[in-house]
């Protein structure tokens, strides 16, 4: 159990603090460079949230300061505080290294980690005391970042010049490795499962996300073993096309198997513990059911986030919604991401996720204000996750020192790292400040005036199901996606097919508790389960 510190009265000494330097003319025009960075089965409704409980966070990514070092990490505890934010979403694995102490991976390389120093035990020692959740951000599929790698990196064993099944790179249909592991090979898949279950085990963070957990275009995914294995399954030969249906839901469902393997597997160790995703929501948002098939998330990067949701093998969805405000276009399509989420969460959880880093201070208050209202059929979602907390605003985003900031309605544009803490603060306290481009005084409201709650997970806190996995270990042919059949005993009425992966694993969940008859179909093969409100019921085949 964790203790919740009160900081009220710090909170009134910062709120005081602020307005003083707010009601300073010019203040922010002063600074030395004036004027911010920055990606089953149930009903598709969720009851409404109160604003006592809402998940309010920031993405506090690896590539900029935020908590490499104990200084960083004290301040990011302060600024969330600040802003009433009540979860830190870290990211912990930037790309096949770890800025926490692994058992499989290498540490980083990054100088500012100073040596002997875990970032992520000082993050969670910090934040828990302060009564803030801690999610271990994973980038999950990109491994290689540049040419420099750390001894022991998984890419040096297994890329694309590793021979035979030891090759678990994924490539293109020209056959180029772009620095991802394939899903479609069995191996790369039990790789990074047992990456985020390590970590589970040593660490008390309070979730785990899973980011870059996608093919990089319809033409990724041609890893050898991937395009056997289809060829398999389908008693097809040669290479598909990037386009061919089959292929594109079979490199789907090798994603939904990575999701699912994980979910199980971690329910099975730490039931608590929540598994989440950074879920693409590019182009356009859906304006019904039909029109999710014509995303960019399904039909381009084969990521079916709605159906881990559906499934129940996801907790919370964090769809990046980086949209530009001020860009008409995007901010419809802004406002079609988050109606559709807030009527398909499935008895899950979605929290939206602004580009704050894309945008004016105003706007993404404005953008965090609309996802916190309920849709046209009165569902809300479960809060908001910021992208992000090294790069808060559109005067704080680094990428445009390089060129890019012409078609910013505000010219001209100016860098100016100190405008972070002007957002903390605009997040919980009325606000002003005098934009460095025009020199305009703009006046804003908080959005999380009040601090709350994290809302509950009542699948997750008071479990009323359960689930089971096993391994198929003998099977006529091959137990790579070999189906079974699923029936309750108590209930002859429920049934579930599953299907093994390339492992012959498989797993299911939200299963009534009571017995069941689980048989592998096309043979004799069948076990009696006894499934268990939450628990894992283990299921082991031996020879046919």
């Amino acid at each position: 159990m964790r203790k919740t510190k009160t900081f009220f009265l710090s909170s009134l000494f910062l709120i005081g603090l602020t307005i003083s330097f707010l009601l300073t003319p010019g203040w922010f025009s002063n600074f030395p460079s004036r004027a911010i960075l920055f990606e089953g089965f149930a009903n598709a409704t969720m009851p409404p949230q109160t604003q006592t409980a809402e998940f309010r966070a920031f993405w506090v990514d690896a590539f900029n300061p935020g908590f490499k070092t104990p200084q960083e990490v004290t301040k990011l505890i302060a600024d969330a505080q600040r802003a009433n934010a009540n979860a830190i979403v870290a990211q912990v694995r930037r790309r096949g290294d770890a800025f926490y102490t692994s058992a499989i991976e290498p540490r980083t390389l990054d100088p500012n980690v100073p040596p002997g120093f875990d970032p992520l035990q000082d993050l969670i020692d910090k934040a828990h005391a302060a009564g803030i959740e801690v999610h271990a951000w994973m980038v999950t599929l990109p491994v290689v970042s540049g040419t420099k790698l750390p001894a022991g990196h998984v890419w040096q064993q297994h890329g694309p010049s590793a021979p035979g099944n030891d090759n678990w790179a994924m490539l293109t249909y020209g056959g180029e490795a772009q620095g991802y592991l394939d899903p479609g090979h069995p191996d790369a898949v039990d790789y990074t499962v047992s990456v985020y279950l390590d970590l589970l085990k040593r660490y008390d963070v309070d979730g785990v996300q899973l980011d870059y957990v996608r093919y990089g275009a319809p033409t990724w995914g041609y890893n050898p073993t991937a395009i056997a294995r289809f060829n398999q399954q389908t008693g097809r030969s040669g290479k598909p096309a990037p386009t061919d249906p089959a292929w594109m839901q079979w490199r789907r469902d090798q994603v939904t198997n990575l999701v699912r393997k994980l979910y199980v597997e971690s329910l099975a160790i730490k039931p608590r513990v929540k598994i989440t995703a950074a879920t693409i929501a590019w182009g356009d948002g859906p304006t019904n059911d039909a029109g999710w098939y014509q995303t960019q998330p399904y039909k381009e990067v084969l990521q079916d986030w709605r159906a881990w949701l559906e499934e129940g093998i996801l907790d919370m969805a964090m769809p990046m919604t980086y949209q530009r405000e001020y860009k008409r276009s995007q901010k419809l399509a802004y406002d079609r991401w988050i109606e559709y989420a807030k009527d398909h969460q499935y008895n899950r959880q979605i929290a939206i996720g602004p580009g704050n880093y894309l945008n004016y201070i105003e706007d993404t208050l404005g953008q965090i204000r609309r996802a916190e209202q309920p849709s046209a059929k009165g569902n809300h979602v479960a809060g908001t996750v910021l992208y992000s907390y090294a790069s808060s605003n559109v005067y704080t985003n680094v990428e445009l020192r390089s060129g890019g900031s012409g078609d910013l309605p505000r010219q001209p544009w100016k860098y100016v790292p100190q405008s972070n803490d002007l957002f903390y603060t605009a997040l919980s306290v009325p606000s002003q400040y005098v934009d460095a481009a025009t020199g305009k005084t703009y006046e804003t409201q908080p959005v999380w005036a009040t601090a709350a709650a994290v809302p509950d997970m009542p699948w997750k806190s008071r479990p009323t199901a359960g689930a089971i996995a096993g391994n198929l270990q003998q099977c006529a042919q091959t137990c790579d996606g070999a189906s079974l059949t699923l029936q309750s005993i108590d209930a002859a009425a429920q049934v579930r097919q599953l299907r093994a992966d390339g492992k012959g694993w498989f797993g299911a969940i939200e299963l009534s508790p009571g017995t069941y008859q689980l048989k592998v179909d096309g043979s004799q093969i069948q076990q009696t389960v006894n499934v268990v409100a939450g628990e894992v019921t283990k299921v082991n085949f031996g020879a046919s």
